[in-house]
């Protein structure tokens, strides 16, 4: 019997609901309305993508996606608030949104009055969909582009291999190599590269450089043959996460768009654009890479993570189905379908008096098969009442979420890695450390700053006059000075006669140039020249022409500000990646502390030297990484010694309240003195089993009231599985049905 249908079925003479879908993209955002019609997700409307850079634009941008989707919409049709979020691979992490990103979706839902519903993972969303299109597992890169890195997903058999993100650079080939080198092995990867961001149009650009990449130059890139590119059109990107909705919420065979839908230039006509149909067998809500019975805000992490073994469609089926001994799957408040994978079992009361019971009852005639019929009809209501009140009284679950304000502490240390050190040394502050190192390589192209003074010299002939009864010898390069003090030499040696008398000096004619460039050495005929070291009234010269030829002007040039600032921006770059690599080198306990890096340059080539003349200046530069890192528990049970006597009366530290930022005070070859802030948020003390005890039976208003009594209560969520009507819906009676969490606020 299928729960979920039966439990739907009382909906069915309800008005239709709508839903969002809502993708949220570095620098991008669209919105899809959609519902459910028949056995069928049909997307009705979906916007342009808004473009949006600093979080204080993604609530407008948001807002318009949402506004540009149902503006065109009937106006007796409900607003949704109901969404779906699709969102890259870098927001989540272990299978929870990134901390620092929970902010922006808590925002943005309480600003726009959104209700969340669940998140899917672009990449995931974006392979299922090719699946349901294709009829078969996908095998493909999916890479997602951004304005400043990759995603690269990459997908064997449907299944997800690993995730991972790259800074981009200049040349985006080498980036995707880098990228997939970290999946590196003795297979060869899918040739097929699918494509996608907030605008079709920007893909192109990349999609011909992939296209055109000779992938036979990086060593540990194999192809079986040329990759096939694809590009995934944002509308596509809507059908994927609505897909995913609605399989979460009802048995739908596939997804189509309406017949209008409104785009970025306006409304199209649109002949069933999508019609989508779904594999035979089911696909669970996990294999979709949708978050069950968890608010969106609480988040999901997601990294690389290992292939996820395939089922069969019979072992799928076989899942999907109650069975005596197991609990019926839990059916969400909110009608998404149920994580199969997590029944419970029950153990129901045993069913032996039901024979000393039928055993009593008078035996029918077979004169009065009236008689027979009426005594089935009765046994059989009393076996359904029975099994009826048992499902009610053992079944249902229950999830209790109180949310406390936390009381914030912290408390600074000064703490020593020691990487020699054998064990945790607690009153000293000494954490045993591990050294990691890492080589990475990158290139960086800038605007030259620097300029320079070119151009030619001026040139003339000039006759030198000896008026002295002594005949001279002039050397070549003998030094002219006119008089505004201009310099020109002589371009060969040249010999001048004695005066025959004062008046009939002795002459000669020589070519000069001048010392600098610039088009004021072109002087004027008949300038005086001062000759050498001889006083003018003995030996002097006088152009016999105009100088011409000078000339200068200003060029770009290489300066030294140039080289160093380019040198120290693409060092700070490289050490970033670098300690993203070490990060993602540690083991599953253990953190990498990214103020301890250290640098060394082993490779450092420029395009150009110092003065040389160029607009851009390239550098191409290796550089040695290394760092400490540290065990996650060690590190937690130091903070807890720490913040030990920071804890009042009546409030716990929790392992997973716990953060701390590190400062380098001073490194050594094998020790590193760092100044630690420990900051914990404190929640109140509970104990979940009285929690539990105290709510059991009672109906979910009269629950929530005891809860306030909590101290430091701010608000709970109570969710029952499976979602019953009237006064039928009452938290378990049995204790163990219902689970207690606290979190904060």
């Amino acid at each position: 019997m299928d729960l979920k249908n039966f439990l739907a079925g009382s909906d069915k003479e309800k008005d239709k609901e709508y839903y969002w879908s809502l993708v949220i993209e570095p620098g991008w955002v669209q919105a899809g309305i959609w519902n459910i019609e028949g056995d069928k997700a049909e997307v009705i409307s979906v916007s342009p993508t808004i473009a949006w850079e600093v979080d204080a634009e993604l609530i407008n941008a948001a807002d318009s996606a949402l506004s540009a989707s149902i503006q065109n919409l009937p106006e007796d049709m409900t607003e949704p608030t109901k969404t779906v979020f699709g969102v890259n691979a870098s927001w989540v992490s272990e299978g929870e949104i990134k901390e620092e990103l929970l902010g922006k979706i808590r925002k943005l839902c309480s600003t726009l009055s959104l209700k969340p519903v669940g998140f899917v993972v672009l990449p995931e969303a974006i392979s299922h969909l090719v699946k349901a299109e294709e009829g078969a597992p996908l095998n493909a890169i999916v890479l997602g582009v951004g304005k400043e890195s990759l995603e690269i997903a990459l997908f064997r058999l449907g299944n997800l291999v690993g995730t991972s993100q790259i800074a981009r650079s200049v040349s985006v080939v080498d980036d995707v190599a880098e990228g997939l080198a970290r999946f590196a092995g003795s297979e060869a990867f899918p040739s097929r590269v699918i494509l996608y961001n907030g605008k079709e149009g920007e893909l192109e650009d990349v999609r011909q450089s992939l296209l055109n990449a000779g992938w036979e130059a990086y060593e540990k890139i194999k192809f079986l043959h040329t990759p096939k590119v694809e590009l995934i059109t944002p509308e596509k990107k809507v059908l994927a996460v609505s897909l995913a909705g609605a399989s979460e919420i009802a048995n739908v065979t596939g997804v189509h768009t309406a017949k209008v839908i409104e785009t970025l230039d306006g409304v199209h006509d649109k002949e069933e654009v999508a019609n989508i149909k779904l594999p035979e067998e089911n696909l669970n809500p996990e294999d979709l890479g949708f978050v069950v019975g968890k608010d969106v805000a609480i988040g999901r992490k997601e990294e690389i993570v290992l292939p996820i073994p395939q089922r069969s469609p019979v072992e799928r089926n076989l899942e999907s189905q109650p069975k005596l001994q197991e609990a019926v799957p839990e059916v969400a408040a909110t009608g998404l379908r149920p994580n199969l994978a997590g029944i419970t079992k029950f153990k129901f009361p045993s069913l032996a008096f039901m024979g000393n019971f039928l055993a009593k009852l008078p035996k029918p005639s077979l004169a009065f098969p009236g008689k027979r019929i009426l005594i089935f009809g009765i046994v059989s209501f009393i076996l359904i009442f029975i099994l009826g009140f048992a499902a009610w009284w053992f079944l249902p679950t229950a999830t209790v979420t109180v949310f406390v304000s936390p009381q914030k502490t912290q408390e600074k240390a000064q703490l020593l890695v020691d990487t020699k050190a054998f064990g945790v040394n607690f009153s000293d502050k000494i954490l045993p450390g591990k050294v990691l190192t890492t080589k990475t390589v990158g290139e960086k192209t800038k605007s030259t700053t620097g300029t320079k003074t070119v151009g030619d010299k001026s040139k003339g002939s000039v006759k030198i006059q000896n008026g002295t009864l002594i005949a001279i010898s002039l050397p070549a390069g003998t030094v002219l000075l006119a008089s505004n003090n201009f310099k020109f030499v002589t371009g060969t040696a040249v010999s001048v006669s004695a005066a025959v008398s004062p008046s009939s000096p002795g002459t000669a004619n020589v070519d000069v140039t001048a010392s600098e460039i610039g088009a004021e050495y072109n002087l004027a005929k008949d300038e005086s020249f001062k000759v050498g070291n001889y006083p003018k009234a003995e030996v002097d010269a006088t152009s016999t022409v105009d100088f011409s030829g000078g000339s200068s002007r200003q060029i770009s040039a290489v300066s030294n500000d140039d080289q160093a600032s380019l040198e120290k921006e693409l060092t700070n770059e490289l050490v970033d990646k670098a300690t993203e690599e070490l990060s993602g080198k540690v083991g599953e306990n253990e953190v990498f502390i990214p103020e301890t890096a250290e640098s060394s340059v082993s490779d450092k080539t420029f395009s150009n030297q110092i003065g040389d003349e160029a607009s851009t200046l390239k550098l191409s530069l290796t550089i040695n990484v290394s760092g400490f890192s540290v065990s996650s528990l060690h590190l937690t049970d130091l903070a807890k010694e720490v913040l030990k006597n920071k804890v009042p009366s009546g409030y716990v530290l929790r392992e997973g309240q716990i953060s701390t930022t590190f400062d380098l005070v001073e490194k050594k070859d094998d020790q590193a003195t760092l100044g630690a802030t420990f900051i914990a948020n404190l929640l109140p003390e509970t104990n979940p089993d009285e929690i539990a005890k105290a709510i059991k039976g009672k109906y979910p208003s009269l629950a929530e009231q005891y809860l306030t009594s909590i101290k430091g209560f701010s608000r709970a969520e109570i969710k029952i599985k499976p979602a019953l009507p009237g006064k039928l819906q009452t938290l378990p009676r049995l204790t163990r049905n219902i689970k207690i969490e606290v979190a904060s606020e």
